[in-house]
């Protein structure tokens, strides 16, 4: 599987999981902190000036993930090499994100699937789906 979409699909699970009023538009601020987040761990130098041009103040309301695709491909997948970054340190920034959205352990703490079982099923599912959105997990499947 090329690297490029690889990545793409567990940065689509935190852009979504970002977007808290289901719109599908996160705030610009999330997304800088997102973005530098996504250099540091995939290893690639972050330029603060180029993330600041493309998500200017003067813009009106949150950015939706076509707004946010040319900047996430130009100044990060782009410069991603193989090799360069631990996957798995990606993959849990990604996750962590979604968790939050996506995974409810019980009331009481006990969960039918620990968490870092769920964060290799989530990381399972990412290497099996489809290039196609949104991701959609088939349940009969994951039994």
């Amino acid at each position: 599987m090329e690297l490029k979409s690889e990545l793409l699909k567990s940065i689509w699970y935190a852009f979504t999981a970002l977007d808290v009023e289901k719109s599908g538009k996160v705030s610009k601020s999330q997304l800088k902190v997102l973005s530098h987040n996504l250099c540091t761990v995939l290893c690639i130098p972050h330029d603060p000036v180029a993330l600041e041009e493309h998500f200017r103040d003067d813009d009106d309301g949150p950015v939706s993930s076509q707004g946010y695709m040319p900047y996430l491909n130009k100044y990060i997948l782009d410069k991603v090499e193989e090799g360069t970054f631990v996957k798995e340190n990606f993959d849990e920034l990604c996750w962590t994100l979604t968790a939050k959205k996506n995974y409810h352990p019980e009331k009481n703490g006990k969960s039918i699937i620990p968490w870092q079982d769920a964060f290799r099923l989530w990381c399972l599912f990412n290497f099996l789906s489809e290039d196609k959105y949104p991701l959609v997990i088939v349940p009969d499947e994951v039994d």
